[in-house]
């Protein structure tokens, strides 16, 4: 399988996340909906980190910020580190078990919703840290499947 086999599922993935992301929620279920984007970005970025290294994390980003209407550069800050981070586990996250993979990925989410508070603080616009647990489960949970489709595509291309 050559790396270009992998553009078309992006694309595809990209396409359902944006659409779920889209997807209106109201009252306090907006606090606990999951960052699609995020999740999309860490699955491809966590098996194919040569071919979707930094810069796929800054075009994430660069979605997420016109998506969620906010200034340029504050999800793609967020997303950058993100990706650093799995870039540089990236060897060890490969082989580890589902649920390894599951409680990387749910501490990863704590992690960007805290330098979502502590930029938000630093801005000085209100803080809803409240429900910050509740979302790192439910994202874990819905990137089960998102790593089973990835995980699928990097076993073909081994």
């Amino acid at each position: 399988m050559n790396s270009n086999s992998t553009f078309q599922p992006v694309l595809i993935m990209l396409f359902l996340a944006l659409i779920l992301q889209f997807i209106p929620l109201s009252g306090d279920w907006v606090f606990w909906k999951p960052n699609f984007l995020l999740l999309m970005m860490i699955a491809w970025m966590l098996y194919f980190p040569d071919q979707y290294g930094i810069e796929f994390a800054v075009i994430m980003g660069i979605f997420a910020d016109f998506i969620f209407l906010s200034t340029l550069g504050y999800h793609i800050l967020i997303f950058s580190i993100c990706g650093l981070i799995l870039i540089f586990f990236h060897r060890i996250v490969v082989y580890l078990q589902l649920v390894h993979r599951v409680t990387l990925v749910f501490l990863m989410i704590l992690l960007v919703e805290f330098m979502r508070a502590a930029i938000d603080n630093a801005l000085d616009k209100p803080l809803f840290i409240e429900d910050i647990l509740a979302l790192a489960v439910i994202s874990a949970i819905c990137w089960i499947p998102l790593d089973k489709v990835v995980g699928h595509f990097y076993s073909l291309h081994k």
